[in-house]
């Protein structure tokens, strides 16, 4: 019997990924996308410190998304884990309205962002 492509990819296990998914965080797409150029490349422990000093929206999303991830992978391989990626898209956007003068209303909208990060052995 032939083994199928996942039962391969299973068995080589060199290729070891962590990934992780948030999706409604509530931080705007475009200030997510600013946290991007500082994790990627960097070392997961690397990541979650220098997130833990930013004061910027999303890092704390982030720094949970990036500890799930490496929760994913073995104790011994997580110290050597790299953010390999972060992907930032839009989730649903909500309408809220605002009183305004005369008895108007105006809306706003409350967007959210689906954030996926993931992990290899770097």
């Amino acid at each position: 019997m032939v083994p199928t492509r996942r039962q391969r990819r299973r068995s080589e296990g060199s290729d070891m990924n962590a990934k992780a998914t948030h999706y409604a965080a509530k931080c705007t797409p475009r200030k997510a996308r600013l946290l991007r150029p500082l994790v990627k490349g960097k070392t997961a422990a690397a990541a979650v410190a220098l997130l833990s000093a930013e004061r910027r929206a999303g890092s704390v999303a982030t720094i949970k998304l990036i500890k799930s991830a490496m929760a994913q992978l073995p104790k011994e391989l997580a110290a050597n884990a790299v953010v390999a990626d972060l992907v930032v898209n839009e989730g649903p956007r909500r309408t809220t309205f605002m009183p305004r003068a005369q008895g108007r209303a105006s809306p706003v909208t409350k967007k959210t962002s689906h954030l996926t990060v993931r992990l290899a052995l770097g």
